[in-house]
């Protein structure tokens, strides 16, 4: 009945290991979110002090251009987290609401901006949506450059 006997191992030993490996693995899940947050919250402040270049610009504009001469309507010019945004998307995740741009920061303000000043005028859409909903949060955002024939008033 010893359960220091390996031939005759006892149910409390299992059960002991059992609960190990639980413990274990609660604790890897909750590393790994916390871990997640980190990351998250970094790409936040990172992206907030963003400054695009002329040059970073155009690439993403000859991307663009490059999707649609694939056929593609659309192409996400930045995908970042819903923190960004000053109210961690809530208005850009309850549309129709005209005042999302104005929850935008850093690099996805500065895209918003580079589009009403030089692609607007010329009848280019752009588009926000949550990309992703973690643990039943927003999680990503994307902005969308939109050229199709079939644009709709959604999210402009």
């Amino acid at each position: 009945m010893a359960d220091d006997n390996p031939s005759q191992p006892g149910a409390d030993s299992f059960r002991g290991y059992e609960r190990a490996f639980k413990a274990a693995a609660t604790q890897l899940k909750e590393d790994a979110k916390l871990a997640t947050v980190a990351l998250r919250q970094e790409q936040v402040e990172t992206l907030s002090k963003y400054n695009m270049s002329d040059v970073e610009w155009e690439e993403l504009l000859g991307a663009a251009r490059k999707a649609a001469q694939h056929g593609e309507k659309q192409y996400l010019l930045l995908r970042f987290p819903s923190g960004l945004c000053t109210d961690d998307s809530r208005a850009i995740n309850n549309p129709p609401n005209d005042t999302w741009p104005e929850t935008l920061r850093g690099e996805a303000a500065e895209i918003y901006q580079r589009w009403h000043e030089t692609l607007k005028p010329h009848g280019f859409e752009l588009s926000a949506c949550v990309l992703d909903f973690p643990g039943g949060q927003p999680g990503d955002v994307g902005l969308f450059l939109r050229w199709g024939e079939d644009l709709t008033p959604d999210n402009k």
